[in-house]
């Protein structure tokens, strides 16, 4: 009876997670913690039990994510035999060693490549959620976007761009619709590199531990006495809550979806969990 219990906390819980994350106005994460995403041609999602395991070089333990990919998504239009390995590894969870992605304005905005697991996962879904239309005879100069995979056996997958809207193939120009919204994404690690190299030499460290991935914005380095912002996922059914160096009382939440702290004088840990309060739990 007991171990019965248990399984259905734990059902309860994952099914939480799953509606409670993207129920709120923040921009929910398109995956759930520790479980796998379907995606469906009508853009309807499920989960499913994941694939986990620990790649070692990157900065968490990975877990699977399996999208039904239409076949018009850029993943699988062509029959490219390199985006079908992006794909099975992404499945089995084998998250590549690196992304590197480029939004091109001019040469102005910088090339970033990422290690993190959660960031991978994240441009890989919001790139499977583009879709080819058909060929095309345009082309655009002076704006050369670029995401690249680097997997795990050193096999590079790129997709290269002209524009937004052009993917670039040797022979073949294709359009295409970026129905994930991966190229605000893209910027935004362009903005949070920039803001890294320009951080002040007296900026400590802040280092994010967050399993559940309620989090979507955490600054990674602030100065003494600087207001550090932390943004948050809205849950249902769940409490949230936020510890500074194991400290929990040290910030509040300012807003619904916003967390503030005054940085000390030291590196600090930023720690988010949730709680469940179940009748009879």
């Amino acid at each position: 009876m007991k171990r019965g219990l248990v399984w259905m906390m734990s059902t309860m819980m994952a099914f939480t997670l799953g509606t409670g994350l993207a129920a709120c106005n923040a921009p929910a994460p398109t995956d759930e913690p520790k479980q796998d995403v379907v995606e469906t041609k009508g853009d309807d999602t499920k989960t499913d039990d994941t694939t986990s395991q620990d790649t070692g070089s990157q900065t968490e333990k990975p877990h699977g994510v399996a999208i039904n990919l239409s076949d018009d998504s850029i993943l699988t239009f062509d029959g490219s035999e390199a985006s079908t390995q992006l794909v099975e590894d992404m499945r089995a969870g084998k998250t590549p060693k690196s992304c590197t992605v480029r939004y091109d304005q001019m040469g102005a905005r910088p090339t970033v490549t990422v290690t993190d697991a959660r960031t991978i996962r994240d441009v890989y879904k919001k790139l499977a959620r583009m879709h080819v239309g058909g060929t095309t005879n345009m082309s655009v100069t002076d704006s050369y976007h670029l995401v690249s995979f680097e997997l795990q056996d050193g096999t590079v997958v790129s997709f290269d761009f002209e524009g937004e809207d052009i993917l670039v193939r040797k022979d073949q120009n294709y359009a295409v619709a970026d129905e994930g919204n991966l190229w605000p994404y893209v910027r935004e690690l362009q903005d949070d590199y920039v803001e890294e190299q320009n951080a002040s030499p007296d900026a400590l460290t802040i280092t994010l531990e967050d399993d559940k991935e309620i989090v979507a914005k955490c600054p990674k380095s602030a100065v003494p006495g600087e207001t550090v912002q932390v943004k948050v996922y809205c849950v249902e059914d769940a409490d949230r809550h936020i510890s500074v160096n194991n400290d929990e009382n040290y910030g509040d939440f300012v807003s619904v979806e916003d967390y503030e702290f005054v940085m000390p004088n030291k590196p600090v840990t930023v720690r988010a969990w949730l709680s469940f309060d179940y009748p009879g739990a």
